[in-house]
């Protein structure tokens, strides 16, 4: 396990190009206009099932787009997850595509802004009263947990953030991040397996867990183990906030044979299901408009 605390080396971490931060948190939420519809149900038995994967690949190897070059080196992650929040003027139609016809980069959006504004409202509620734990799960670079922080401006004595990684290659641009938005004291990465998060954070005890952009690579199993142990540290009357992934428009098939991305598909009902069977109880759910993420905040009950 390693841990970084993102107050120190600020000259250094300064030196680095702004990283994005949204104009504002009520930004309209996007829907998939009709002509993308239709276009999705001509184009996807060719993009799914007809043309040959080795074709596909090449004509979109060919776009000098950002984002698709990251999903062949990385598909799902937290870089592509940047990319699609950011959502910069396409450099060619394959790249347009990418970024804003695409339901999941659409979804994204909406869930990162969603999620933001839950989380806010979560951590007033509990500095009312004291000192905000929160705990990211599978959090690379913390965007959503660090944004929330921001737009309230809470300082390190009012809330604590530990991000959670099996990987730290985030770690790096989260620190960066942290630094920019002024709330570095308070956040401190952490790379380890958050199934046992007793381990990796022994002490600590959170009034919130933000599970959101990991979910959807877990087996039942996996999540079931992993909400368990986030279960046993929460302390009474915390929340979590996480989502499911269902698929309206049919893109996963897509996605496996071009990119090797494979998701879980779970929907609300899946998800309070076993939400509930780790001994949590729903206080609210929201679906996107694009319909892909449900996302679902539970309580652990006193």
């Amino acid at each position: 396990m390693s841990v970084i605390n993102s107050g120190s080396d600020t000259r250094e971490t300064l030196k680095q190009p702004e990283i994005w931060v949204p104009a504002d948190l009520n930004q309209p939420l996007e829907a998939m206009p009709l002509s993308l519809r239709i276009g999705g149900w001509v184009a996807n038995p060719y993009k799914n099932y007809l043309l040959p994967v080795t074709w596909l690949q090449r004509l979109l190897k060919s776009s000098q787009s950002e984002l698709l070059a990251e999903t062949f080196r990385r598909p799902g992650g937290w870089r592509t997850m940047e990319m699609m929040y950011r959502n910069r003027e396409p450099v060619d139609s394959l790249d347009r595509q990418a970024l804003q016809d695409n339901p999941i980069a659409r979804a994204s959006r909406n869930r990162l802004q969603l999620v933001t504004q839950k989380l806010m409202e979560l951590m007033r509620q509990y500095a009312e009263t004291e000192k905000v734990t929160v705990v990211g799960v599978g959090a690379g670079p913390g965007r959503h947990v660090q944004t929330a922080i921001s737009r309230l401006n809470f300082n390190a004595d009012q809330i604590a953030a530990y991000l959670i990684d099996l990987d730290d290659d985030a770690f790096e641009y989260g620190h960066h991040f942290s630094q920019q938005l002024g709330i570095a004291d308070g956040i401190h990465f952490l790379q380890g397996d958050a199934r046992q998060i007793h381990k990796v954070l022994p002490e600590v005890k959170p009034h919130i867990v933000k599970l959101i952009g990991l979910v959807e690579y877990l087996d039942d199993a996996q999540f079931s183990e992993l909400l368990g142990a986030l279960h046993k540290v929460m302390l009474p009357g915390g929340t979590l906030i996480t989502h499911g992934l269902v698929d309206p428009y049919n893109g996963s098939p897509f996605l496996k044979r071009v990119f090797g991305l494979q998701h879980v598909k779970r929907s609300a009902n899946d998800i309070k299901r076993l939400l509930e069977s780790a001994g949590f109880r729903t206080l609210d759910q929201i679906t996107e408009p694009m319909q892909i993420y449900p996302v679902i905040t539970v309580v652990k009950d006193a």
